[in-house]
């Protein structure tokens, strides 16, 4: 496809980091369309599994396509990355929407246009010494897991930033096992590499992640996993949506046809990893994650992650119970944030629409 990929070098922990901006540019133009350059922010410091099917659609050539360029830029967070769209860099941004949410309650406005995965695909891992020191393994029942947790007390737990979705399913934890968040750390690190390292110099008790990051901790730590969203373990985390794309809404409305591209493109990669799992894994690990995680932990990777991978569709039920959660700073009524205004769901309807394909509930 000729796309090229700024190389991770392994002094970036694992290469879970791109320093700065990574770009990955599809070159060419098809169908005798015009060519156009976007730029996609990514709300975390690299790759996350969550967002397979843009690396999807990218790796198949489904932007050429489009004719599409994309350059993709991490953000280290979802806290910076909303900063960036609000100051007018990017054309889209892959993240999880509780920013947008509280920023939209403030006036500002944006809209929602597709959805990469259906749940928030979280991990709470302790250390390999916290858990032998409390006698869990990953063998562990959960009801043990979780009457075992409640003697946390004083727990050193990293996330990305302060508001974060890491932040709050960290809370969501405590709050689950009765710990106060006075009697605990919550100690924001910006990054997954600085998370990984803190967990693994002991620092830090425990994480908060998404894969790949969880299962390095795992593979190459010796983390456990605590509780899983995934698993329906954390309380209440399985309503929320999960990653998606969102632009301002002045950019969506001037230039719909962009828009129209980017979501038929990244439906056409969801679509690939639902109707082709086996070959979509092997396809991103190739093109993302063949110098990040080890080849033979690949397969389990990727099998747990897939069940996040539904529809493009974002329901205002998921959206408001971020308001729900008490995931949106300043709101307490989840129809305060007027999800029917925020998402948009035309583009992904005329995609499936397009594909002839009939999505799953």
């Amino acid at each position: 496809m000729g796309a090229t990929n700024r190389p991770i070098s392994r002094r970036q922990l694992l290469g879970l980091t791109v320093a700065g901006a990574a770009s990955l540019v599809v070159p060419g133009i098809s169908h005798g369309r015009p060519q156009d350059h976007v730029t996609l922010l990514m709300g975390s410091g690299g790759p996350l599994i969550a967002w397979a099917p843009t690396f999807i659609a990218e790796a198949l050539g489904y932007y050429k396509d489009e004719g599409l360029t994309i350059e993709r830029i991490y953000t280290r967070s979802g806290p910076a990355g909303m900063t960036a769209l609000v100051s007018g860099a990017g054309d889209a941004y892959y993240t999880a929407p509780g920013e947008l949410l509280a920023a939209t309650v403030r006036g500002q406005q944006f809209k929602i246009v597709m959805a990469q995965s259906v749940y928030q695909d979280l991990y709470f891992i302790i250390s390999n010494d916290y858990a032998k020191k409390h006698g869990i393994t990953a063998a562990t029942p959960f009801e043990r897991r979780l009457s075992t947790a409640k003697s946390f007390k004083g727990i050193r737990i990293g996330v990305s930033a302060p508001g974060s979705v890491t932040d709050y399913c960290a809370r969501r934890v405590l709050s689950q096992i009765n710990i106060s968040a006075s009697d605990a750390s919550i100690v924001p690190l910006q990054s997954t590499e600085n998370t990984i390292a803190a967990i693994g110099n002991g620092t830090i008790d425990a994480l908060v992640s998404a894969p790949p990051g969880s299962s390095l901790a795992q593979s190459q730590l010796g983390g456990v996993i605590l509780f899983s969203v995934g698993r329906d373990e954390i309380s209440g985390f399985r309503s929320i949506s999960g990653h998606l794309i969102e632009a301002r809404a002045d950019d969506v409305k001037q230039k719909p046809e962009v828009y129209r591209a980017i979501v038929r493109a990244d439906t056409r990669g969801l679509k690939y990893i639902v109707e082709n799992s086996k070959a979509a894994g092997d396809t991103l690990y190739k093109s993302q994650y063949s110098s990040l995680v080890k080849a033979e932990i690949w397969p389990e990777v990727w099998a747990s992650s897939i069940p996040q991978f539904k529809t493009p569709f974002v329901s205002q039920r998921s959206l408001e119970s971020w308001v729900a959660m008490g995931m949106v700073p300043g709101v307490g009524d989840p129809k305060a944030i007027k999800s029917g205004e925020i998402i948009d769901m035309r583009f992904a309807t005329q995609a499936v629409q397009s594909l002839n394909w009939k999505v799953s509930a």
